[in-house]
């Protein structure tokens, strides 16, 4: 007859569960892996099924198996929470970066001009919409779903459950990752806003010489024309940065 303790069942209970919260985690604040159409059963179960996969890499010391409901295995849960989420959290920050260097070059192109003619529409303009599309499409061509289970599977090695469950919370910076976000779009945006910039000068000079030409006629059109332009060529130019992107974000957590 098998026979197993209460220390036993505990040890294998906290094995799955301690893993699988950190799973479900990222699986809630990860993009395309916590859409609406990824269906809340299949997240879960496709959850316990990494975790069953990752409970050799995640068992606690031999002997440090709090008992559960107590204050240091809610804390354990805690930190599970926490690097799952931050995982997910610091992958979409590269897409927020994204969109706001879509919404930067969409305002210097005067489409959101659109959103008072279109007030349904929200505040984000065409551009901004665009760009968040095709992240999530290179997202999907890079593989980046998987990238992201791998990297929970991996952080299991760089903040294990030690004694100190919480110390993962000491090395987050938030500022670090705001400074990579905003670095990050206006690299992207940099170039398309430069052109508009000298389509707008060269408006300008055009106003000066011959005054009665209504710019605010023939401003947007050469605007939006040059910008879509600029995107047509140049689109292909953001692929590299948001692959490298995803990479150091994962590296700002040490995975």
């Amino acid at each position: 007859m098998i026979s197993a303790t209460d220390t036993q069942l505990l040890a294998w209970l906290s094995a799955f569960l301690l893993p699988f919260f950190r799973v479900l985690a990222l699986f809630s604040a990860a993009p395309i892996l916590s859409s609406r159409a990824f269906p809340a059963r299949a997240r879960v179960a496709l959850a316990a099924a990494i975790a069953l996969l990752a409970a050799p890499y995640a068992s606690l010391p031999t002997g440090a198996q709090p008992s559960l409901g107590s204050p240091a295995a809610l804390a354990l849960v805690a930190h599970e929470v926490l690097v799952g989420l931050a995982i997910g959290f610091a992958a979409r920050l590269v897409f927020a970066a994204f969109e706001l260097a879509g919404e930067i070059i969409g305002l210097q192109m005067g489409l959101s001009f659109a959103g008072f003619f279109d007030p349904s529409g929200g505040t984000g303009n065409a551009i901004g919409r665009l760009f968040g599309a095709t992240g999530t499409l290179m997202f999907i061509a890079a593989n980046g779903p998987l990238m992201l289970i791998a990297a929970v599977v991996q952080s299991f090695q760089t903040f294990p459950l030690d004694s100190h469950p919480l110390a993962f919370a000491a090395r987050l910076s938030p500022t670090a990752f705001g400074t990579e976000l905003f670095a990050l779009a206006l690299a992207i945006a940099l170039p398309f806003v430069t052109l508009l910039l000298f389509v707008n000068l060269a408006l300008g000079v055009v106003a000066r010489v011959a005054p009665q030409l209504n710019v605010f006629a023939i401003g947007f059109p050469v605007t939006i024309g040059a910008g879509l332009v600029a995107l047509t060529l140049g689109f292909a130019w953001i692929e590299q940065p948001f692959v490298n992107a995803i990479g150091r974000a994962m590296a700002m957590l040490g995975i």
